[in-house]
């Protein structure tokens, strides 16, 4: 009798399948509410809560569509962008003794307004297929 197990006591592990690829309607779909759902919470949570959708959206599904990969990572910069530039004006503010409150602050309202009208226009270009590259927004995320 020996001492060595058997194959068929340790048998080796399954490899885990690769992503079944999305149909281009489902990719189309999901790239749309990447950017819908951004702006949306963007509007309900003052823009606290706007990147955490297009985050979750784009990790559960963008290694199964490129076009969904694409949009999440486009959204994801948009929405990095917009944080970097509250924490901007916010600091800019400060640094000024607040008199640069009253530059810095307008300045962001409006692309934080850019940014939900942009989310927007992109998720109505996600829906014919088209890759959408959003203007103003650092590349955080390539």
């Amino acid at each position: 009798m020996t001492d060595t197990p058997h194959d068929s006591q340790n048998p080796t592990p399954p490899h885990p399948a690769p992503p079944i690829p999305m149909y281009e309607s489902e990719a189309r779909t999901v790239s749309m509410w990447i950017h819908f759902a951004a702006a949306i919470a963007a509007i309900l949570s003052a823009g606290t809560l706007s990147f955490v959708v297009p985050l979750i959206m784009w990790l559960m599904y963008r290694e199964r569509s490129a076009l969904v990969d694409w949009h999440g990572k486009q959204n994801l910069n948009l929405q990095l962008t917009t944080i970097v530039a509250g924490i901007a004006a916010v600091v800019l503010g400060i640094v000024t003794l607040f008199i640069g409150l009253f530059v810095t602050i307008p300045l962001f309202i409006a692309y934080w307004i850019f940014s939900v009208v942009i989310s927007f226009m992109a998720g109505t270009a996600a829906q014919r297929g088209e890759y959408y590259k959003i203007p103003l927004a650092i590349p955080f995320v390539k």
